[in-house]
């Protein structure tokens, strides 16, 4: 296998894995060194709830993995994802030919912070993907502040964990943007961020629900997903949200049943 760039440039079979994700149900190419999809786009997916026909949008999607998940319990909607870095862009398409979501999937390549790096894009409807309203926007952004941590050994990684020119409320804030009016917009992040993610989400969004993910009982959530509904005015709801590990490390029963068949986030809270 080769994985032919925008750019030109070539890497052979040795620099990417094939991992399996659902069971085996998916089969995801991702780059051996750097960022790498894993439990979290599980769980990012797990929260979406769709019905036929409805589309969704992954904001840095990477290789494709959290929309796979989605679309894997939800074959009768449509997918698109954006991402910044041509390698995982071109791998997200990859993943789509060899999952059987060629005609169900589109990938963009830009920038979402430069307004005119979508110019040539449509999105549902064919509109101008800037002005396309999407059903359910998710995402999962870079973790860190830029200066709030260091620097990987490659760069795939540092753009995928670090944040560039765009800060994680004008993230968060653009996710809004793409929604429809009573879409959800969803977001799973570090949970010591869950003020900032409140804060912008709050500007366009309600009825919030916030699920907190514990490694394990009796310990603090590290991860925190939070789902929200444009244009709603209903107040916030904390949930009791997903304990992942029992006391000796084995995953719980119902983090087992989303990672393994797929189940929804909102059957096991």
């Amino acid at each position: 296998m080769t994985i032919d760039q925008s750019g030109g440039s070539v890497r052979d079979a040795s620099s990417y894995t094939e991992d399996h994700f659902l069971g085996n149900a998916l089969h995801i190419t991702q780059p051996r060194d750097g960022f790498r999809a894993g439990s979290d786009a599980v769980l990012l997916a797990a929260m979406i709830s769709a019905r036929a026909g409805e589309s969704l949008l992954d904001v840095g999607c990477g290789v494709g993995t959290a929309g796979f998940c989605a679309l894997n319990r939800l074959p009768d909607c449509r997918l698109w994802g954006i991402e910044l870095q041509s390698e995982l862009a071109t791998l997200a398409r990859l993943n789509a030919e060899n999952n059987g979501f060629a005609e169900q999937a589109r990938f963009v390549e830009a920038d979402i912070g430069e307004r005119a790096s979508f110019r040539s894009e449509t999105g549902p409807g064919d509109k101008a993907f800037l002005e396309a309203g999407f059903d359910h926007v998710f995402t999962n952004p870079p973790f860190y502040g830029k200066g709030r941590a260091r620097v990987a050994k490659t760069e795939t990684k540092t753009l995928a964990h670090i944040e560039g020119s765009v800060a994680l409320p004008e993230w968060l804030q653009f996710c809004v943007a793409r929604a429809k009016s009573k879409g959800t917009v969803t977001v799973i992040h570090r949970a010591d961020r869950l003020g900032d993610i409140l804060a912008a989400l709050q500007k366009g969004c309600g009825r919030l629900k916030i699920v907190p993910l514990w490694p394990e009982a009796g310990q603090s959530a590290k991860r925190v997903i939070v789902q929200g509904i444009k244009g709603d005015k209903s107040p916030l709801e904390l949930t009791r949200g997903l304990v992942l590990h029992e006391k000796d490390g084995s995953p719980t029963a119902a983090a087992t049943a989303i990672a393994r068949k797929g189940a929804t986030l909102q059957s096991e809270m």
